[in-house]
């Protein structure tokens, strides 16, 4: 690809334009596409834990990557152009709405405090769909359909798109990587408007964003790791692990 051939000179032009716990945002010059850098950075807790993880931004680029392909293969149009280098993606600009929604296929986190007669690990009998504000500062609350309504946030129509859309990815990544092995317990996505007005897919896929666990011994797979406080050496070997099955698709 034209882009990946001429990314020397390419580099030269970028701008960054926003930097997060986990990703940069470059900008070099073409109205309609972004640059995204996935960092070595780990943080936890709105980051009031950080470490810095050798390797994992090129372990996450490729992971993302690889997801969105089966996403666009199976018709979720999503922000995802292609691969630049090892650690940077070429994406569509959006205008990102600021909510997180998560789906939920195993109950586990922050639903079991909200919802007690859950208990931990316990599979729900239907996928959850759930919003939250996309704010550190206020520590991303859970947000009810009608909140995201009565606030603007975006429509009751846009609500019933990021839904079926939602659904669908669900689908989609859950029968995929139950050929490798892996429980999708559940993710957060994000969603935006691009230049023609079209709601689509954005961000990332990854095990910072998602929960897998090992289909045999329930052992994590992502980010969870860290949270727990295991060494680093052990979250990079669950980050690599599932480089290792989904990227490569060597299933256990």
């Amino acid at each position: 690809m034209g882009s990946i051939m001429n990314f020397n000179t390419l580099f030269k032009t970028l701008t960054l334009i926003y930097e997060g716990k986990a990703k940069k945002l470059y900008d070099f010059g073409d109205s309609d596409k972004i640059i995204i850098e996935f960092k070595d950075d780990l943080t936890a807790f709105n980051g009031k834990k950080h470490d810095v993880l050798e390797q994992k931004g090129s372990l996450n680029a490729a992971i993302s990557s690889k997801f969105f392909k089966i996403l666009e293969n199976n018709g979720v149009k999503t922000h995802f152009i292609e691969k630049i280098n090892d650690r940077m993606i070429l994406v569509k600009k959006l205008k990102i709405i600021p909510l997180e929604v998560v789906c939920r296929n195993i109950a586990y986190g922050s639903i079991v405090e909200r919802v007690p007669l859950l208990r931990p690990g316990e599979k729900l009998r239907r996928p959850i769909i759930e919003f939250f504000l996309k704010n550190d500062k206020l520590g991303d609350p859970f947000l009810s359909e009608e909140h995201v309504i009565s606030l603007g946030i975006i429509d009751e129509n846009g609500i019933f798109k990021i839904k079926r859309i939602t659904k669908k990815v669900n689908n989609i990544l859950k029968d995929f990587l139950e050929k490798v092995g892996i429980i999708l317990v559940d993710f957060k996505l994000e969603y935006g408007f691009d230049k023609n007005g079209e709601l689509i897919l954005g961000d990332e896929l990854t095990g910072d964003t998602m929960r897998l666990w090992d289909a045999k011994t329930r052992a994590i797979l992502d980010k969870d790791t860290y949270r727990k406080g295991k060494p680093l050496t052990e979250v990079l070997q669950a980050y690599k692990e599932c480089y290792r099955r989904i990227v490569l698709e060597e299933a256990e």
